[in-house]
């Protein structure tokens, strides 16, 4: 046929024609077919096989689980024990700390307990006013160190500066006021600072005084003596080994229960997980074969007859199209031109050709 002229073939060539177009579109819609069993199948088979996958997972780390289970909680108990030993430890530190403190201040907070007796017995012999012996006052009128003069300046600026200042500014408070005030601030401390010096008692009250400094040095070294003991790294001296062992012990204890686990671990990679898989992958493997055959026919098929569709459609395009045009390339054209031919009307499809556009 495709070494002939079919515009002058007969009613038999036609019927070729449309023979060749049904059976050429009936492949079409069979590989069209064939290609969405494809689809289906291999989704099903991914499907199938991520469910085996994930059955194998949940299995396996449904085992490990198990298996890690009871050696993390002696793992956990361990270190629950190192916690309470660590904390018996610092507390039995702190106790050896406080003693030590005790005892390296001991001289010197007995020193300060005698030397404060001291004042109190010749306060009370001499019958003198306990106020001389404050702090407070012995800084304000009989400062010598540095720390008394700046209680003494600050006392000052508070009582003759910052309260006639505050008086001067207040509107309801005359103008005489804050000057009468700072005059008998002024007054009062002359006063009293006459009577200390005229005291009979001067010179107690002023070894009371050096008696309260001394008492104050030693105050400051205890302090140093405290946090050096407190920053001192070496607490050998504490007796803490039994506690360093027991916390030495449960660390082994634990790296033994670790090594346990990872040895439980390899045996179940070694032993268990491979008859978990085949155990799994044996209720599959039936129907995923038979899913993967049943793909590889289809994929043969769908080659096979992608091939012959390709070979078809160059046959029409190269033998039909070319003579009668792609336009009368239809089934329904080709039908009525069909007709046209039965009627007797056209005994070449040329003419019917012609007698089809004639009529439309």
């Amino acid at each position: 046929m495709a070494e002939q002229n079919i515009l002058s073939a007969d009613q038999s060539v036609l019927e070729q024609i449309l023979s060749d177009i049904n059976e050429y579109e009936e492949n079409q819609e069979r590989l069209e077919y064939i290609s969405a069993s494809i689809k289906d199948i291999t989704k099903e088979t991914d499907s199938t096989s991520k469910a085996m996958q994930d059955e194998i997972s949940a299995r396996i780390k449904e085992s490990t689980d198990a298996i890690c289970a009871g050696y993390d909680k002696a793992i956990d108990c361990d270190k629950d024990k190192i916690k309470q030993v660590q904390a018996d430890r610092d507390k039995a530190k702190q106790q050896g700390m406080k003693e030590r403190i005790q005892t390296e201040t001991a001289s010197l907070r007995q020193e300060n307990k005698e030397l404060a007796s001291q004042i109190e017995r010749a306060f009370i012999q001499e019958n003198i006013s306990k106020i001389t012996n404050n702090t407070f006052f012995l800084a304000l009128f009989l400062s010598r160190k540095l720390k008394d003069v700046l209680v003494y300046i600050l006392f000052m600026l508070i009582m003759c500066g910052g309260i006639p200042a505050v008086l001067y500014v207040l509107p309801f408070v005359p103008v005489w006021v804050p000057v009468v005030y700072t005059a008998v601030i002024a007054l009062l401390f002359l006063i009293i600072s006459r009577c200390v010096y005229i005291n009979p008692h001067y010179n107690t009250i002023i070894a009371a005084r050096d008696t309260k400094y001394r008492i104050r040095n030693n105050k400051k070294i205890i302090k140093k003596i405290r946090h050096s003991i407190k920053k001192d790294d070496n607490d050998a001296i504490y007796g803490l080994e039994s506690f360093d062992h027991k916390i030495n012990d449960l660390h082994d204890s634990i790296e033994k229960t670790e090594n346990e686990k990872q040895g439980a671990l390899k045996e179940f990679e070694e032993t268990v997980k491979p008859d978990i898989l085949e155990e799994i992958q044996g209720r599959y493997v039936d129907k995923l074969e038979l899913m993967n055959r049943e793909l590889t026919k289809k994929k043969d098929e769908y080659t096979k007859l992608d091939d012959l569709v390709k070979q078809q459609r160059i046959y029409i395009s190269s033998n039909y199209e070319a003579y009668i045009g792609k336009e009368f390339v239809d089934k329904e054209k080709l039908a009525e031109l069909c007709n046209i031919m039965k009627s007797g009307a056209c005994t070449t499809i040329a003419q019917a050709i012609a007698e089809y556009k004639n009529q439309h």
